[in-house]
């Protein structure tokens, strides 16, 4: 049979993209609605799309008024106060958001879709009755303040402004959209409240909707609640323009980070201008992957940097063409250097036919992909919307894309990549002050079937969940390794091997596999957590061959090659090196060591850099030997593949090619130390934060889904913890509750960002609402949001196949049900205030707390 061109298969899936239907109306005030129907899972996604955003700013231009007032909208309107919000939306099994932009500000719900019309009517009110409260207007303005801190902490945020602010010298691109602290703290109430009248308009809104909902009954429900409004004038705002720039332009800040984090970015036309499509095509062939030229050479043939890559930004007037990198501060020098050389090398070759068909192959994928989810279809059809003002711009951009040839690619590099149209930004410690270091539309919601668990002779496990809603098939592979299956000495070895395991085989090297997989616009990915490691593979379902083929080799005869070892674990050092720049992140590693001691949890999956130094190839072949067998693992593949071929094949992977050691995986047997510990830890930072760790429970004790329920209590806008400690005392910017979960013993940690001079508040605040648990004085209504919450977090998290894949491979691996969404619901149900209470007062308690601050040194 002749094989199908990828001009063909590229039309083909084009044209089942664009066969999705969707609706538009525009309403006789203005506003403009659009949907597009999705019964695949029982979810809706309805956004508001309000057309202003840090650039609509006028005579208040970088005080970040645009993203204050996304803040007071959720602070009740004329039928709701604050809190109801989000208790209703909690009550429905919803997740409510909004962000800001630059041009833009996005109001969101998240929820099954029988909730359709009444999370319609709960956004209508937030948009149209916001009252703004004068009394809360301080106290979220302190938030924000903490907010400015944490982003002043951040590296990568400091990063993104510098460049906004070197590359922009007129454009408000320019101004943060957080806004400047001295402009942001001289907003009134009055300011506040004139914006909001003047832009917040039915004519200046689009509301987007994607989900099991009919597109008659959504335009008729949008229409109802959104068109009472009536169409008033929008207020204009002169937004200057950017003058040509003539020359390079460089920023080089010194803070005080480990590592160099570096951009170099080339001034571009927008998102709609008919260059895009070729531009995308650049950056994916310079920098999109790791068989893309940049990571490549300067990665891992010259190692002179951990990551490096290449994007693209151009949603507004202009655009930024970005390579962005992270290095050590000795070689930045070098870094820029070779990034030049490959510039001038393209320029002067241009790129071949394997790379724009590669190029092409991902931009497909990418667009499969972010309609995964209810969530992504809605957004697509803003961004459409607003941002090109077409809401199907995709099909049209897409075929231009397939459309290119090497020549458009070459000429539109010469037109736009110029030292001309150049900022060179940096961020990072001098160099002497561093330390070297190494489907069709049914009326009802499409039942999905159930998982088929198929126990293969060698002991190994396969799931098969078949889903064509969209051309893809997902292949996860997963082990049961981590923290409890290393050394003490040689911690981190698990997620260094699963990283090992995409690369190099005995085959083929690892520059081969992924330049295979990335010119089938797929993915190859590695992960290892606290239990386990897992391998990824993703693909177009007609790819399926050739991805079953590099997931085998992986699996069955790894290279373990003496340099990619070395390039591997520098990039896994640069990591955590990258974390202890983050101050949350530094807490939670040392919070971890408090409370474990000396079991092996004490560290994260990313292993401690004193280990990874001294760890040798023949360690992590050892722990390949021992943890990649067939009786220790899980094989799910979900997506749109054929049964008998997929069956066929992993039989015999399964029970032929990989290791077929039956020894039986074992834990090493540790056991766990409590106590109260008190502790200060040092970070000269602007923000502080506050965190307590105690005692949880393992993945499959009885007690797993009370801790759940309890750390949804403590999470969320509508947690009393919140209330109390960011809504009404104005504490801390943000505040909730995490678990690091294990299979033997588990962590639940509470957390917060605040200043040093308002930790013991918070921390008082905290164990206060520890207090009101254990004494069982949870409402109703608490523990029945919360229970809402979780259930429909587990439909919403379970819409991609990738996630799919994921869930029932780690229940099989931890010997609980494929699909344990009936028991679970189950046992929620049963949990009411009094086993919250047991639970808190046993495992939360005063004697088995550890109580971290970390921040500037408390005088």
């Amino acid at each position: 049979m002749m094989k199908e061109s990828f001009s063909d298969l590229s039309q083909n899936v084009i044209e089942r993209l664009n066969a999705r239907s969707f609706s538009r109306r525009t309403l006789s005030n203005g506003l403009v609605a659009l949907h597009t129907p999705d019964f695949s899972s029982s979810v809706v996604s309805v956004q508001v799309w309000v057309k202003t955003g840090s650039i609509h700013e006028g005579a208040y231009l970088g005080s970040g008024l645009s993203h204050f007032l996304e803040h007071m909208l959720f602070k009740g309107t004329s039928k709701r106060e604050g809190k109801r919000i989000a208790e209703e939306v909690q009550m429905l099994g919803g997740q409510i958001n909004a962000y800001t932009t630059f041009d833009r500000t996005v109001y969101y719900i998240n929820a099954p879709a029988e909730s359709f019309e009444v999370i319609v009517e709960i956004l209508s009110d937030i948009i149209f009755n916001s009252t703004l409260p004068a009394d809360e207007l301080e106290v979220e303005r302190k938030v924000i303040l903490r907010e400015i801190e944490m982003g002043n902490d951040d590296p990568d945020r400091q990063l993104t402004q510098a460049l906004f602010q070197t590359a922009f010298k007129k454009h408000p691109y320019r101004e943060p959209v957080i806004g400047h602290r001295s402009l942001f703290e001289s907003i009134s109430h009055e300011v506040l409240s004139d914006y909001y009248k003047s832009r917040y308009i039915p004519n200046n809104i689009v509301v987007c909707s994607a989900g099991a909902v009919l597109e008659d009954d959504c335009i008729s429900t949008v229409e109802r609640y959104f068109g009472a409004s009536n169409r008033r004038c929008v207020s204009s705002t002169w937004i200057e323009n950017e003058p040509t720039q003539l020359a390079e332009r460089v920023e080089a800040l010194i803070a005080p980070f480990n590592i160099h984090r570096g951009t170099i970015a080339y001034k571009i036309p927008n998102l709609s201008h008919p260059d895009s499509p070729a531009l995308n095509v650049l950056a994916s062939v310079f920098g999109q992957g790791e068989s893309s030229r940049l990571w490549k050479r300067i990665r891992n043939e010259l190692k002179l940097v951990q990551y490096i890559s290449c994007h693209i930004w151009n949603p507004g007037e202009q655009g930024l063409l970005s390579i962005s990198y992270i290095c050590e501060p000795k070689f930045q020098s070098e870094v820029i250097a070779a990034i030049d050389f490959e510039f001038e090398a393209l320029l002067r070759d241009g790129i071949t036919e394997q790379e724009l068909e590669k190029a092409q192959r991902q931009a497909l994928s990418s667009e499969i992909n972010s309609r995964k989810t209810i969530n992504g279809q809605a957004t697509r059809l803003g961004l459409g919307e607003v941002v090109i003002g077409e809401a199907n711009y995709m099909g049209r951009y897409l075929k231009r894309l397939q459309s290119l040839d090497v020549d458009t690619i070459q000429s539109t590099a010469l037109k736009y990549i110029s030292e001309t149209r150049r900022s060179v930004v940096s961020l990072g410690p001098r160099v002497e002050d561093s330390v070297d270091s190494e489907g069709s539309l049914a009326s009802t919601v499409t039942e999905r079937p159930s998982p088929e668990v198929h126990t293969l002779k060698s002991g190994a496990r396969l799931v098969l969940e078949q889903d064509s809603s969209l051309p893809k098939v997902h292949l996860r592979a997963v082990f049961l390794g981590g923290c409890l299956y290393e050394d003490a000495d040689k911690r981190g070895a698990s997620n260094l091997l699963a990283e090992l395991l995409t690369k190099d085989t005995e085959k083929e090297d690892g520059a081969s596999i992924s330049a295979r997989i990335e010119a089938l616009g797929g993915s190859f990915a590695s992960s290892g957590g606290n239990n386990t490691l897992s391998l990824a593979i993703e693909v177009l379902p007609q790819d399926f061959p050739v991805a079953f083929e590099l997931l085998s080799n992986a699996l069955t005869v790894p290279a373990f090659n003496a340099d990619t070892f070395e390039t591997e674990r520098s990039a896994q050092i640069a990591d955590i090196q990258e974390t202890m720049d983050d101050i949350l992140s530094v807490g939670f590693r040392r919070l971890r060591e408090l409370f474990f001691k000396t079991y092996p949890m004490s560290v994260a999956a990313s292993g401690r850099i004193e280990d990874l130094e001294l760890l040798r190839i023949e360690d992590l072949k050892a722990l390949f030997d021992r943890l990649v067998t067939a009786s220790n693992c899980v094989l799910s593949v979900c997506g749109d593949f054929n049964k008998e071929t997929v069956l066929d094949a992993s039989t015999e992977l399964l029970d032929a090619s990989i290791s077929q050691n039956s020894e039986a995986v074992d834990a090493t047997k540790h056991t766990t130390e409590s106590g109260a510990i008190i502790e200060h830890h040092v970070m000269e930072r602007e923000q502080a934060v506050v965190l307590l760790g105690f005692p949880d429970v393992g993945v499959k004790d009885k007690d797993f889904v009370t801790a759940e329920l309890l750390c949804e209590l403590l999470n969320g806008l509508s947690s009393n913890l919140f209330d109390q400690v960011r809504e009404k005392k104005g504490l801390a910017y943000y505040v909730g509750a995490t678990r690091v979960i294990g299979t033997e013993t588990s962590m639940f940690a509470m957390y917060a960002g605040t200043q040093l001079e308002q930790t013991s508040k918070v921390i008082h605040e905290m164990k206060r609402e520890i207090a009101r648990l254990a004494s069982g004085k949870v409402e109703t209504a608490e523990l029945e949001r919360c229970r809402a919450t979780i259930k429909a977090a587990r439909v919403m998290g379970r819409q991609t196949i990738g996630a799919r894949a994921m869930h029932s491979a780690l229940n099989l691996s931890y010997n609980l049900p494929v699909n344990d969404d009936a028991e679970h619901n189950a046992k929620l149900d049963a949990c009411g205030a009094s086993e919250i209470a047991s639970f808190v007062s046993h495992y939360l308690c005063a004697d088995k707390c550890v109580e971290l601050t970390v921040g500037p040194e408390n005088s």
